[in-house]
């Protein structure tokens, strides 16, 4: 990746392996490796980083990746491509291009719930926009994406392979997985505490439609539902939205939701 940009930045939320990764980074010249400490969640992290990419790097667009994101060879190159035969005018409103990992023809659109990984942003926009800390995981991009659009900028997607990235872990749940044929991405009942609570605030806020807000927790849920029971359903399911209500954000432990 390194061929591609100038400069990465590394932001550490206390993995396991992070003395591999800072050893990694310290054999790349323009790699910074920054170490948190403690799992701060993706918003924060990302605040970090894109405040040390800026304020070091002097950049003006700033490529997001997660740890399980690999950016494909030439993918910069070919987005920047597509982005400079634009019209000037629509360049100037550009605020965020993502980056998908799925086939397509390589055509520009808009795109309204994205997320941060494979998001590349102008770094004016970058630094006003990031992040919604105290979602601490899920949905603090959808907020991301809503924030540069309220600043008045546009939020594309170029639909082609740029990048290969997995969402969730797939595992084989009881009666749905029967009928789809094959395992589906599952996450654990605390995500799903987060993906609640937060997605009920962005819906207040007129950030997220009702029918996209609805889809998304049933299509979730469900999973939950039928591999780990009511109660590791209902509880997540509940308390997000007594939280939301109630405008509480930040960190839950895992352990309330065993």
């Amino acid at each position: 990746m390194n061929n591609q940009v100038n400069g990465i930045v590394i932001v550490d939320n206390n993995s396991q392996n992070k003395e591999v990764i800072k050893s990694i980074c310290n054999d790349v010249d323009v790699c910074v490796f920054i170490e948190i400490g403690f799992n701060s969640g993706i918003a924060y992290a990302l605040k970090v980083g894109i405040n040390h990419a800026v304020n070091h790097f002097n950049c003006k667009w700033i490529l997001l990746l997660d740890d399980d994101t690999i950016l494909l060879e030439g993918a910069i190159d070919k987005a920047f491509k597509i982005f400079e035969n634009l019209p000037s005018l629509l360049k100037n409103r550009i605020g965020l291009i993502a980056l998908t990992s799925v086939n397509g023809d390589c055509k520009i659109q808009r795109v309204v719930y994205g997320i941060f990984s494979g998001s590349i942003v102008k770094s004016d926009v970058a630094i006003k926009a990031c992040c919604r800390d105290n979602f601490f995981l899920d949905q603090a991009d959808f907020d991301f994406y809503a924030k540069i659009r309220e600043l008045g900028y546009l939020t594309l997607l170029i639909k082609c392979k740029l990048i290969d990235h997995k969402l969730g872990t797939l595992l084989w749940i009881p009666v749905i997985s029967n009928i789809a044929g094959r395992p589906l991405p599952y996450e654990l009942p605390w995500r799903f505490y987060y993906l609640v609570r937060n997605s009920s605030i962005l819906l207040k806020e007129g950030k997220m439609d009702f029918r996209f807000y609805i889809t998304q927790i049933f299509g979730w849920g469900i999973k939950i539902l039928f591999k780990d029971g009511f109660r590791k359903f209902i509880k997540p399911l509940s308390l997000g939205i007594l939280h939301a209500l109630l405008n509480r954000e930040g960190f839950l432990a895992p352990i309330i939701f065993e």
